[in-house]
């Protein structure tokens, strides 16, 4: 078969040669086959489909609306009726909060128009104080003048003229009546006024007083200080200070009665420590385990600060290790 042979290898490379050619060198651009194809019209069917599509997406729920909500804290309150009577009411945290917020937002206002109306009443004090001195001045200022116009005569020259003319006196006599008759109008209502002004004072400093008291009161309640503990206090300060029951008797501040309770259990605490130092110098010491120049330079350091009244707590726990 030499015929074959030879002419199969020259028809596979014509072959080829074609193929070669017909091939082309790069793919076809996008634009060249969208020309080739016609453009896709939108049907009123495929505008239908997707806008159905677009409702059932936004319809479609999220995770969050799917979950259920969290049930409300319901808080068992006890609370007194119309008729002064406990019932016990359910309420919900939120109503409790806004409760609270409510409370303390009426606390705040009500102090701050109580403090309103005590400088009110101050301020009104002061100026019916301000005209009251006023008043009085002006009255001892106008009795005064009464009394230097009217000319009154002295007992030697009433007599004298009762002597010299006897009808001129009586008539004097009768006038500077009528004018001491004004005058003692006038010393009764200043006296009275007086005497009002300092009952009003009197009754003003007790009053400031009972306020004091029951504010002092209101703070040491809260220092769990009660009247018991109070006398102690008190005991106390007199037999370290040497104060006295009148001079005790007028403290209304709670400040100074936590500072006298502070320095008697202050000046306790010394004499203890002094009781201890003492025993711990005392007591018998205890043989060491092994004894060594620096343990006794340590022990004798720590002797010298208790005979010196030096010694602190910590020197005190190294001496009864």
């Amino acid at each position: 078969m030499p015929g074959y042979a030879d002419s199969a290898p020259e028809a596979g490379l014509a072959d080829l040669a074609s193929f070669l050619s017909d091939t082309p060198e790069r793919e076809p651009d996008e634009e060249a086959l969208n020309a080739e194809s016609p453009p896709h019209e939108d049907t009123e069917d495929d505008a239908k489909t997707q806008q159905e599509e677009d409702e059932d997406a936004d319809e479609e729920p999220s995770e969050d609306e799917d979950a259920p909500p969290a049930p409300e804290r319901k808080i068992k309150v006890a609370i007194k009726n119309d008729e002064g009577e406990e019932q016990e009411l359910e309420v919900s945290e939120e109503e409790l909060v806004k409760g609270y917020h409510r409370q303390q937002d009426y606390t705040k206002k009500t102090q701050a128009l109580a403090e309103r109306e005590s400088q009110a009443v101050e301020f009104l004090k002061s100026k019916h104080d301000e005209f009251r001195q006023q008043y009085l001045s002006q009255a001892e200022l106008a009795r005064a003048a009464v009394a230097n116009m009217a000319g009154i005569k002295t007992e030697a020259e009433l007599a004298q003229l009762a002597n010299s003319d006897p009808a001129a006196w009586v008539a004097e006599s009768q006038r500077q009546k009528e004018i001491s008759h004004y005058l003692n109008q006038l010393d009764q209502q200043i006296n009275g006024e007086r005497q009002r002004a300092a009952q009003e004072q009197t009754e003003r400093q007790a009053q400031t007083l009972q306020e004091q008291y029951q504010k002092a009161w209101t703070v040491l309640a809260k220092e769990k200080i009660d009247k018991p503990t109070l006398t102690k206090i008190y005991d106390d300060a007199k037999k370290v200070y040497g104060f006295t029951d009148e001079e005790l008797g007028g403290v209304y501040d709670s400040r100074l009665v936590m500072a006298l309770r502070d320095a008697a259990a202050y000046q306790a605490l010394k004499l203890q420590k002094a009781e201890v130092t003492k025993k711990a110098v005392d007591a018998p010491r205890l043989p060491n385990k092994q004894t060594t120049p620096a343990n006794e330079r340590r022990q004798q350091k720590l002797n010298d600060r208790f005979k010196g009244g030096r010694a602190k707590l910590s020197d005190l726990a190294e001496l009864l290790r």
